[in-house]
């Protein structure tokens, strides 16, 4: 399998389905909103981007089975030996009050591994894309994590979770104890863009609870690539491609952002 010609045309497909994006968000219609749950939203919008990028993603890779946030396709049932994950607009809430950053987000992995990441950060026009063992890319250029080692300089971004009643006390804690201790704290509502921002070394951590693979896949596989290290809240990888818990940081901080994780009191 060429890797390379794969992801030059999914990274073509990205651009393609930002370009949609950015056009229906100058018209779009806010009364096309659904709730799929409390304060979490899809738009026509969403169900549009997943169609054309499913279509253009079987000419890519007939074989292979699919992921995808809004469903328009049977999930994947484990029998392939490949299969996309799909996240068409990641970042709705922002893109429905018109607010960076929202982006388009696609993986290949198989049983084992993710074997390519493309996320195109529509607002900014930033085209990240890393293939396994081959490095991680803003548009053209080679990227790596922060070489920062101390914590009180770090740049973090907290993504605080829809599940508010399950994670209240631990989003509270983890910004308790890290504010005043740190250079600041952001939250940006795009997961995926969180992570390649975590590549280029714009922030150095970021950390999220309950959400799913399509919010991860493509983003921690450039990470991977730029150096970075991603696991769950207690350093494994139980629970982080399941994205119900996402410690991500420039590797050199991450065991300093464990320990102030145990002391949150994770269960």
């Amino acid at each position: 399998m060429d890797l390379q010609s794969i992801i030059s045309e999914v990274k073509t497909l990205a651009r393609e389905t930002g370009r949609f994006i950015a056009e229906q968000r100058k018209n779009f219609d806010s009364s096309r909103v659904e709730s799929k749950q409390s304060h979490d939203y899809v738009s026509y919008v969403d169900k549009e981007c997943e169609r054309m990028i499913v279509s253009r993603l079987k000419e890519i890779l007939p074989q292979a089975g699919f992921i995808t946030e809004e469903k328009t396709i049977a999930q994947d049932d484990g029998s392939k030996e490949l299969y996309w994950i799909v996240d068409p607009l990641d970042g709705t809430t922002n893109f429905i009050h018109d607010l960076a950053p929202y982006s388009v987000s696609i993986a290949l992995r198989d049983s084992k591994e993710l074997l390519l990441g493309v996320v195109y950060e529509v607002t900014r026009d930033e085209l990240y894309s890393a293939a396994k063992g081959q490095g991680a890319y803003l548009n053209d250029r080679a990227i790596k994590v922060s070489p920062l080692s101390d914590l009180d300089q770090a740049l973090i971004m907290v993504g605080y979770p829809y599940n508010a009643e399950a994670w209240r006390d631990f989003c509270l804690k983890m910004t308790g104890q890290l504010y005043g201790h740190c250079a600041s704290i952001r939250s940006f509502g795009s997961a995926e863009t969180e992570l390649c921002y975590l590549a280029a070394g714009k922030i150095d951590v970021y950390f999220e609870s309950y959400i799913q693979p399509w919010d991860v896949a493509a983003g921690a596989c450039i990470l991977l690539e730029a150096g970075g290290k991603i696991t769950d809240y207690k350093g494994g990888n139980e629970k982080w491609e399941s994205g119900h818990e996402v410690l991500a940081t420039n590797g050199l901080l991450h065991d300093k952002m464990l320990a102030e994780m145990e002391k949150a009191c994770i269960n």
